[in-house]
């Protein structure tokens, strides 16, 4: 009876230290269970926080231009990552909280013990790269490869034929210093002396027959009255709007992000850009009439501080354009290149030196660029007015007459059923401007409209930000282990990045 007892008491011993390791390794297999949990939850908060951050964008450059940015000033125009920090770790905070419910209690504790933005990407960055994706974002659904790729070959259709000019600008600069030098040689060789030493006037060349005028010289009439004063549609005023650009985003210290784009914008996100920005800024056949500049697309084109200046610059390349394609064509023309042969011979022949042929084709050149250019008046007029113009003319719809250049002011030319408009014009002149140039300028447009709203004067488009990394670093207690004492388990800590990137 005695072994008898002894036998049951060591099954019971022996059966209490198996309950005990049991115990020991379930709670382990609950600990590492936890641990795997606290670590997979620390990656899913620290993404959470990121982009619970970057829901509270800027609302006005959302609802006005479609586009997602976090204001990095929160309004007060000096980049604050430090703010931005306290942000997702108040987030953090709130979320790992541990709150007793009727369903039971939060097992997995864990602390937000740090949390760092340890980059940033910028509006700015990368001369205006970050702006130029976030744009083409919003409008890839809009246009797609295939009517960019159009408005692409209509671009490169404008630069192609216009590095094919000669320069017209140049010919009618050597044909004025021809006659000049022709002019002059006529008075001193009509001037001698008599046998005594007296001088003496010699008999003058005869007039030229007709009276035409010396198309040069109408040019310089022309000129006179200013450049817009050329084009400028009747009944249409210029308007009077200024900024002041000297902290404009071309000029001034930007705010730098150190973080990489991982795309790089080529033609398409170019195009896109451009069709972007080119609604919103409007231009000078459809103004912004709520803007800072009314004609925002020219002040990407030029950059100046006044719509004045803005519209100068635009219609001097304008007019450089449209002269070029037409002295193509008048080259090509035979019958006006006789016109303007027999209009030389006669410039020349005043002068006295109508046998020379080099002095009459620089003459005939000059001609035909002076006529080049007073045509080129009435087709950007006619663009102002919202009409069309085709990139190279022909003789159906020219408009002026050689023997009446100086009747271009009181035409009323609409432009022509087909062609381009004044907007596909623009399109060639934004796409000679740089990336850079393109973005900043149009970031220039959105901050000043965005100062003139109340609660975001101080706001700036440098400032904005497009993403960032997020590291945070967690720490959390044993629970299951806590039966070894936490001077051999003191807990864990876990380091944990979220990266975040509008549109990505």
């Amino acid at each position: 009876m005695r072994g008898a007892g002894r036998q049951e008491a060591f099954v019971t011993v022996s059966f209490c230290l198996l309950i005990t390791v049991m115990g020991a390794l379930m709670l382990c297999l609950l600990e590492y269970a936890r641990f795997y949990g606290l670590k997979e939850d620390a990656g899913e908060w620290t993404n959470l926080a990121l982009e619970s951050l970057f829901a509270g964008y800027q609302p006005v450059l959302l609802e006005e231009y479609g586009m997602f940015f976090l204001d990095g000033g929160f309004g007060t125009g000096t980049l604050n990552l430090a703010r931005a920090e306290e942000e997702a770790q108040a987030m953090l905070h709130q979320s790992l909280s541990a709150k007793k419910t009727d369903a039971g209690i939060n097992l997995y504790r864990m602390q937000a013990e740090e949390t760092e933005l340890v980059s940033c990407l910028l509006a700015a960055d990368e001369d205006g790269k970050v702006f130029a994706m976030q744009a083409a974002k919003t409008m890839k659904s809009v246009i797609g490869q295939r009517a960019a790729k159009k408005i692409l070959e209509q671009i490169t259709e404008v630069e192609s034929k216009t590095q094919q000019t000669d320069k017209p600008g140049e010919a009618i600069k050597e044909a004025q210093e021809a006659l000049d030098q022709m002019k002059a040689q006529q008075e001193a060789a009509n001037v001698g002396k008599t046998p005594d030493g007296k001088p003496q006037d010699k008999e003058a060349a005869p007039p030229a027959e007709g009276g035409q005028k010396n198309p040069l010289e109408v040019i310089k009439a022309i000129k006179k009255d200013g450049i817009l004063a050329l084009v400028w549609p009747k009944g249409k005023t210029v308007s009077e709007k200024t900024v002041n650009a000297d902290h404009c985003m071309m000029k001034r210290a930007r705010y730098q992000g150190n973080m990489k784009l991982k795309e790089t914008p080529g033609w398409y996100e170019r195009i896109l850009t451009q069709e972007f920005i080119k609604p919103l800024a409007k231009n000078a056949v459809s103004p912004n009439a709520d803007g800072a500049l009314s004609y925002g697309t020219e002040y990407i084109i030029c950059g100046r501080e006044s719509d004045k200046e803005n519209m100068k610059g635009t219609v001097k390349r304008l007019l450089a354009i449209r002269e070029g394609m037409n002295f193509i064509y008048l080259l090509g023309d035979r019958q006006k290149s006789e016109e303007a042969q027999m209009l030389a011979m006669t410039l020349t022949g005043v002068a006295g030196l109508g046998g020379s042929p080099a002095v009459l084709a620089i003459a005939e050149a000059g001609i035909l660029a002076a006529w080049a250019y007073v045509e080129s008046i009435c087709d950007v007029k006619a663009l102002l007015s919202g009409g069309k113009i085709p990139l190279l003319k022909n003789g159906a719809c020219w408009q002026t007459q050689l023997s009446n250049l100086a009747g271009v002011l009181e035409t009323d030319y609409k432009g022509e059923a087909e062609g381009l408009p004044y907007e596909r014009y623009l399109d060639a002149l934004l796409y000679m401007k740089t990336l850079k140039e393109t973005a900043y300028r149009s970031m220039d447009l959105m901050e000043w409209h965005l100062n003139r709203i109340d609660g975001y004067s101080q706001c700036r488009m440098d400032a904005m930000a497009a993403g960032a990394q997020l590291s945070v670093r967690y720490g959390a207690d044993t629970l299951f282990l806590g039966i070894f004492g936490k001077k051999g388990m003191d807990g864990y800590e876990f380091c944990k990045q979220a990266e975040y990137i509008y549109g990505q």
